[in-house]
């Protein structure tokens, strides 16, 4: 604490309180144009959380409107998370703070096009936290790209409640039953407009209706001709209020004014009238601004990745077990089941016994159902918009097994394995085909992507030797793994660990193939600490004389 003292002494800084562990402290920070006075508050002498520096004062040499300073003045130097700061060595922490933030001030102060380009990148930021008031949260569904209007549904849970403006009823009472809310459509509407123009970085937000038209105008004509449109329709006066969400570049805006309810019931047959009004006198009304959150299935499956996702793929999994539970919840992830086209099927006949419960994904509640029938509800509980099926049956007894884009056998059995990859030989289905399975008691995983590009299928991995049952061609395991016997079945013991690290495997595979390229098609991966042989992944040719896929 001492030298953290000193330190703030020297660079001028007096303290104002001294309440423990709260400390706060006055001060300037030399920037290049000149002293900026601020105040340092430090609570968190752990450095979690970075100490907070606020803006005393705005010299005439700082803009209004600035990146990384909200409306309260407070200065946002570092990213949440970006620097790790040595609570060990606080003097030299607090100086690292000092300076970054004089850096970001002087950069702020002295490049005008820094200024505009990060305010633009983070506009919605700035646009819902640019006042005093808070802005009013608003779920946002998936939006039709021609819609030009959406409805409010209102969603209470308890004493909460939460509004969704979407096109499809059907989004929000899914959304609502996962949520378990209960929820009522509004008749107000919300009007939907979009852009291609970056927001304009003005001086300072507007505030008011007038001030919102000029901004508008000065940004995008098309927007502005969009928003002028909506008010000469008759449609809004019979709300209470007006609002808008418009789509940008860089997210959703969203904003809104009450109507003043004698005019509106006045010029209930007069829209352009009522327009005139805000234009005049009424242009003085105040705006307020919405914080829309999209919670949509394009967002939340696509919002993490830089490439497609599995919209409208139809994908099925072979297997909900241990590894086939692990892979079905994270294609739902990766957008499965998503699309009017998208549809995940999940096939297996077994039921999910106590034994199964250790290394599945599911649990207790789970217990003596279908394991397809019980992933598929926990699935859908948790993402109400994916179309996922369940068949309770063996895949051979389902006849549109091979009516998909993407198979993954998830058995890890090798007889069944076998079996998958004789018929799509067979058939000469074009639909890729992933194993994925455990080696040994965990130690290993490996996977294949088998499609008809001609490399090796499931078979290929064993050398046609009549001398040797089975003889691996790539051998892994250097000992023979652990089995163990529960009654007259047998199994083999392994920790959750191995099927979450094969269904990892799986899905990066995946996640390959969307990029365009699932190579290499053989991988394999272990533990650290295994005792195997170390096997390349890799692209595989045919094995010659394989009895699957030798041709004559």
């Amino acid at each position: 604490m001492g030298e953290s003292l000193r330190l703030l002494r020297s660079r001028g800084f007096h303290p104002v309180a001294a309440r423990t562990p709260r400390r706060v402290f006055m001060g300037s920070l030399p920037c290049t144009k000149g002293p900026v006075p601020v105040k340092l508050t430090i609570e968190d002498w752990n450095f979690l959380e970075y100490p907070r520096i606020s803006l005393a004062e705005r010299p005439a040499f700082l803009p209004a409107l600035m990146p990384h300073v909200d409306v309260l003045g407070h200065l946002c130097y570092f990213a949440p998370g970006a620097v790790t700061l040595d609570s060990y060595d606080p003097a030299i922490a607090l100086a690292q703070c000092l300076d970054q933030a004089t850096v970001m001030l002087d950069r702020i102060a002295a490049d005008p096009e820094y200024r505009i380009d990060d305010i633009q990148s983070e506009f919605p930021a700035h646009w819902e936290y640019g006042q005093l008031s808070l802005p009013w949260t608003v779920f946002l569904g998936d939006i039709q790209p021609q819609a030009t209007t959406a409805k409010y549904f209102i969603m209470r849970q308890g004493e909460r409640k939460h509004a969704l403006v979407s096109c499809d009823p059907d989004e929000a009472h899914r959304l609502a039953r996962t949520l378990g809310a209960a929820v009522t459509a509004s008749r107000y509407r919300c009007w939907l407009l979009q852009t291609t123009v970056p927001p304009r970085v003005p001086a300072q937000m507007p505030r008011t209706v007038k001030e919102l038209f000029a901004w508008v105008r000065s940004w995008d004509c098309t927007l502005y001709a969009g928003i002028q449109k909506a008010l000469g329709e008759k449609d809004y006066l019979q709300q209470t209020y007006a609002a808008f969400a418009v789509k940008t570049l860089v997210g959703w805006l969203g904003f809104g004014f009450d109507l003043d309810q004698l005019k509106r019931l006045g010029y209930a047959n007069s829209p352009k009238r009522y327009r005139n009004y805000l234009h005049n006198a009424g242009g003085a009304q105040h705006l307020f601004r919405m914080a829309l959150r999209e919670v949509g299935s394009r967002f939340v499956h696509n919002r993490n990745l830089s490439y497609k996702d599995l919209y409208n793929q139809r994908v099925t999994v072979v297997g909900c077990g241990a590894i086939g539970s692990f892979v079905a919840a994270a294609l739902v992830r990766l957008g499965a089941g998503t699309g009017k086209l998208g549809r995940l099927k999940l096939i297996d006949p077994d039921d999910l016994g106590p034994e199964n419960l250790g290394r599945h994904v599911l649990g207790y509640p789970a217990l003596m159902q279908t394991k397809a029938g019980a992933l598929t509800d926990e699935l859908l509980r948790q993402f109400p918009h994916s179309a996922i099926e369940a068949h309770a049956c063996s895949a051979f007894d389902h006849s549109q097994l091979f009516a998909a884009e993407l198979i993954v056998d998830a058995t890890g059995e090798e007889s069944v394995s076998e079996y998958l990859n004789r018929l799509r030989l067979q058939r000469g289905t074009p639909t890729p085909l992933l194993h994925v399975w455990i080696r040994g008691n965990g130690e290993s995983v490996q996977a294949l992507w088998a499609d008809s590009e001609g490399g090796a299928c499931y078979r290929c991995l064993l050398v046609p030797n009549a001398r040797v049952h089975r003889q691996e061609r790539f051998p892994l395991l250097k000992t023979e793994p652990l089995r163990r016997t529960d009654g007259c079945r047998a199994y083999t013991p392994y920790a959750v660990s191995a099927p979450m690290h094969a269904a990892a495997l799986a899905s990066d595979m995946v996640c390959a193939w969307l990029q365009g390229d699932p190579s290499p098609r053989f991988r394999t991966r272990s533990q650290e600490n295994a005792d195997v042989y170390k096997v390349k992944s890799q692209n595989l040719t045919r094995m010659a004389g394989c009895p699957a896929c030798a041709r004559p």
